[in-house]
């Protein structure tokens, strides 16, 4: 008996290849949303351009370069994913040294192959509510009927195979003074106090989050009541979809994206480096409200004058 012994090249390839999931941290503010899109600068173009730059990846099919999630323009990351497998051992620091300082790689986790990022075991957005006439004790109210598993047709823009999705849980906090960062930058200005508005789940529509934010800001304020937001979930079969104006994408913050099984390595160096290029940042807007808030006092002296 004469046994034949057959080669695969690219089952040999296969063989040689990792595949890595990478948690990013970005700034969204100069970015046209994650997804690639023609002449705009995005997420996913950048984290292309430089993996190919640095012979991690060459072709995108072959590589099975996959992400977590599409955030809109303006909406920064603490937590998104995407894998992709590779021959070369990835070393995250020489990623963080090509990439711009608006976007970097915070952790990085094994991988098998086909392990897809789109497909979560939880997700954690976190809003940011900057006013002071916000009842508290409504926005708990409004959570406790967002918890659940409901129908949020009225919370997307667009027509969805299904609109059913499920909120684990929703956190309200809002951190005193004393908690902030005041107390570990000291030249900085009072910092505003915001509210957190943390929000978990395995999926979220488009826009979802933004929209859900907007009814927590009416009910808070006194403009609508909880009545009318039972009746924006599950809304009857064929009814009218609510016109709901999203809030701002300034405010919204992908924290963390979770998966069975995955535990991700966080890189202390590269950590330490994003914040302190989020400190760099924040000192320079600090010093523009400082030139802005002096030209409104003088103008205001002038016409006292």
């Amino acid at each position: 008996m004469i046994f034949t012994i057959a080669f695969y090249p690219e089952i040999n390839n296969i063989s040689n290849m990792k595949r890595t999931a990478l948690k990013i941290g970005y700034i969204g503010t100069n970015f046209h949303g994650f997804q690639r899109q023609p002449d705009l600068r995005t997420v996913e173009e950048e984290l292309i351009y430089h993996l190919r730059k640095l012979d991690y990846i060459d072709d995108l099919k072959k590589s099975r370069f996959r992400i977590a999630g599409r955030t809109d323009a303006g909406v920064h990351s603490l937590g998104n994913v995407i894998s992709f497998q590779s021959e070369k051992e990835v070393r995250v620091n020489e990623i963080n040294n090509s990439l711009p300082d608006d976007i970097q790689i915070l952790a990085k986790a094994p991988v098998r192959f086909g392990f897809k990022p789109r497909y979560a075991e939880m997700r954690q957005y976190r809003y940011l509510l900057f006013r002071d006439d916000l009842d508290i004790d409504k926005l708990n109210e409004v959570a406790e009927v967002f918890k659940g598993t409901h129908n949020f047709t009225n919370f997307t823009k667009r027509f969805q195979k299904t609109t059913t999705r499920t909120i684990a849980d929703i956190k309200i906090s809002q951190p005193t003074l004393e908690d902030y960062h005041k107390k570990d930058f000291p030249n900085l200005h009072e910092p505003l106090t915001p509210i957190f508005v943390d929000i978990y789940g395995e999926s979220f529509l488009w826009n979802m989050v933004r929209k859900m934010m907007r009814v927590f800001v009416d009910v808070a304020i006194g403009k609508m009541e909880i009545e009318e937001v039972n009746k924006l979930l599950n809304p009857p079969e064929g009814a009218p979809r609510a016109n709901i104006k999203v809030l701002e994408p300034d405010y919204l913050i992908l924290m963390n994206v979770e998966y069975d099984g995955v535990k991700f390595q966080y890189d202390q160096y590269a950590c330490e480096r994003f914040t302190r290029d989020l400190t760099d940042s924040l000192c320079d807007l600090q010093k523009k409200y400082a030139i802005r808030e002096s030209m409104i006092k003088s103008l205001k002296d002038l016409k006292g004058n």
